[in-house]
Order: C-alpha cells, then sequence, then structure tokens
C-alpha cells in the first residue's frame, strides 16, 4: 500500500511537473489571427476581380480577332495593324489574369483550413513551440506572396481593361469596315 501511495505521489507529482512545463501559445493564436487577416485582405482583393466580366472581354476579344481574321482581305496601315495586335494580346494577357485569380482562390482555401488546424492544435496544445513558430514564419511568407499576386492580378486587369478601351472604338471601325472591304 505504501508503494501504491508512494506510486501515486509520484504519478501526480511528473502530472504536476509536466502540466507546468506546457507551452502556453497565445503569441502563437495571436500570429495565427494576424495571419488569418492578412488572408481576407487577399481574398478581398482577389474578390475585386469578377471572373465573369474577365470572361466577357475574353469572349468579345477572341470573336472580333477571329472576324477580323477570317474577314480582312487587305492590308492593314502599320499603326492600324499594331493596334489590332495590342487588342487581340488581350485575350491571352485576361485569360492568364483569370487562370492566376483562380490559383489565389484555391490557395486562400487551403490556407485559411491550414490556419484553422494549426488554431485547434495551439488552442488544445498539440503542438510543438519551435516547429508551429517556424510554420506561421513560412505562412507569413507565403500569405504576403499571395497577397503580392492578387494585387498584380488586379494591377494587370486595370491595365488591360484600360487597352481595351483604349483601342475598342478602333477595332469596332475595322469591323465596319470589314464588310464593304469583302464586297469590293
Amino acid at each position: 500500500m505504501r508503494n501504491s501511495i508512494l506510486s501515486t505521489s509520484l504519478l501526480l507529482g511528473i502530472l504536476v511537473a509536466v502540466a507546468s512545463c506546457r507551452t502556453d501559445f497565445i503569441a502563437e493564436q495571436n500570429a495565427a489571427e494576424s495571419l488569418l487577416g492578412v488572408l481576407n485582405n487577399v481574398e478581398q482583393s482577389s474578390n475585386e476581380v469578377d471572373a465573369r466580366l474577365i470572361k466577357q472581354y475574353v469572349k468579345d476579344v477572341a470573336e472580333k480577332c477571329q472576324t477580323i481574321q477570317n474577314e480582312l482581305t487587305d492590308t492593314l496601315e502599320l499603326e492600324q495593324a499594331q493596334k489590332l495586335v495590342n487588342f487581340c494580346a488581350l485575350q491571352e494577357h485576361l485569360q492568364s489574369c483569370l487562370y492566376r485569380k483562380q490559383l489565389i482562390d484555391a490557395e486562400v482555401i487551403q490556407t485559411r483550413n491550414q490556419i484553422f488546424n494549426l488554431q485547434t492544435d495551439l488552442k488544445e496544445r498539440r503542438a510543438d513551440k519551435d516547429s508551429v513558430n517556424v510554420y506561421i514564419e513560412q505562412e507569413f511568407l507565403f500569405v504576403e506572396s499571395l497577397n503580392e499576386g492578387a494585387e498584380q492580378v488586379v494591377a494587370e486587369l486595370n491595365a488591360c481593361f484600360e487597352t481595351y478601351d483604349e483601342l475598342k472604338n478602333e477595332i469596332d471601325r475595322l469591323l465596319i469596315a470589314l464588310p464593304s472591304k469583302v464586297q469590293e
């Protein structure tokens, strides 16, 4: 019985020692919350991009360029040809931006799930402090790169929309002139 009391006392002492050595993850939990805040900014930037609008622009550019390519029988002046080339190049650039936006959106979802899992591990104290700190640091760098990527996509799309607006009237005039050129 004395051994049983001694064993119980020893076990209780070990449990108290282990409990007192447990790591406090308050700083890591705050860092995870901050990480979610940055991730929300990335999502907000990406949501500024209307995928349907991009698809509409891609379709419009593709249709106009295909029509001109199919029906143009004459050579164009250099300036007009350059505008047409720039206009038609918008299709590929817009598609690239849309693809990158979709990748960013997928990464935001996956990263948010990982951060929620991290928060659960931190609350339940199922993590190694050093590993958590390395992971959080890596995730901050990754989320910052996502943020930069989203901002870059938005900036490139705005430039594409501006180029589209600048060239649209010239391309429309070229399209209107096509039937008369075909008839000549």
